[in-house]
């Protein structure tokens, strides 16, 4: 059984031991894209016109095993209509899965204070929305890669040029939907030097750049559901 409050706790005490490892999220959305389900919530989207091939690498991405490598998949309170499944479909031990929502509904203020202060101190590489606010984020941001709507399929060729750059002691942070999940994949496998973090819509109330709006924001506009939810596996 695994707890939400100690499992970032977890992660962020392997962040602060500064060694690279990668850290990757599925939720509903890419499992909806996983299994070819229509989807369109503004931010990506999966559609019968997107070749299989992308999808296919989600899959690849969900089943990497290496030994500094972690997911984080559907919850079963969230999401229990595919949580198991998902698991199962990962093939991934325990030690190497935790929750896909982990900086987010109640650990998001736990997150703020713990991994938004440890940021400061590394030089990031962000790949994020095109249209986001860069220089609001309460930390500095050392190179910016913008990528557009449904990046996962449109954007891909950026895979290729950020191997290419051969960067080392950075921290890359993916704010960019599934395409995070093929970005943390393939840079880890190919570049062991970085740590790689699929950080989701966590830094959207600076950014300014999210397709639809996140309860669990409201700790600071007042108590939601999501925004004290604890979640269970």
């Amino acid at each position: 059984m695994k707890i939400f409050s100690l499992e970032i706790q977890k992660l962020f005490s392997r962040f602060k031991q500064g060694k690279p490892f990668a850290f990757s999220k599925f939720c509903d959305g890419e499992w909806m894209a996983m299994q070819n389900i229509a989807l369109n919530n503004n931010e990506f989207e999966n559609s019968p016109s997107i070749p299989q091939i992308y999808r296919d690498k989600l899959v690849e991405a969900l089943q990497y095993k290496d030994p500094n490598y972690y997911i984080g998949v559907s919850c079963s309170c969230c999401f229990p209509d595919h949580a198991e499944k998902m698991r199962e479909l990962s093939g991934q031990d325990d030690e190497h899965m935790t929750f896909a929502n982990i900086f987010v509904n109640s650990n998001y203020l736990k997150y703020k204070q713990t991994f938004l202060e440890e940021f400061k101190k590394y030089k990031i590489h962000l790949v994020a929305n095109e249209n986001a606010k860069i220089e609001d984020l309460p930390f500095d941001v050392e190179k910016f890669y913008p990528v557009g709507f449904s990046a996962w399929v449109n954007n891909y060729d950026l895979i290729e040029e950020i191997k290419n750059s051969n960067e080392s002691d950075k921290l890359f942070l993916f704010a960019c939907g599934p395409f995070g999940n093929l970005l943390t994949h393939h840079l880890f496998d190919h570049n062991k030097e970085n740590i790689y973090l699929d950080v989701g819509s966590t830094l959207n109330p600076w950014t300014q750049s999210e397709g639809f709006k996140r309860d669990y924001y409201a700790h600071t506009q007042g108590e939601t559901p999501y925004a004290t939810r604890e979640c269970r596996w």
